[in-house]
């Protein structure tokens, strides 16, 4: 079992910000994810089983724009196994997160 003992700093500490944005709403969708989500027949309760309990979380370097990018792997709230790309972002409020894309 994936657990928060078996990750190094940096994912925990990218996976405490990513749901730190998911419960106060500091979450951006770029357009491509939410097509993807509406392609698969996904919706938002399947990006938070994977965010509560992620089999797997893996950093993937920094995007275009110099932001951390993780992917998080876990199963959807109907038992199909997913991944979703999401980088880590600031605003004069604080962190956000960026959701890339989901697959």
């Amino acid at each position: 079992m994936y657990t928060a003992d078996s990750m190094d700093a940096k994912a925990r500490r990218a996976l405490a910000i990513i749901r730190e944005c998911v419960a106060a709403d500091r979450c951006i969708p770029l357009q491509h994810f939410v097509d993807r989500m509406s392609e698969r027949g996904l919706f938002w309760p399947d990006v938070l089983a994977i965010a509560d309990a992620p089999t797997g979380v893996r950093g993937q370097g920094l995007d275009e724009f110099d932001r951390p990018k993780w992917v998080l792997s876990g199963t959807a709230a109907d038992g199909v196994a997913l991944e979703f790309v999401c980088v880590l972002d600031t605003d004069d409020r604080g962190h956000v997160t960026v959701f890339i894309t989901i697959y």
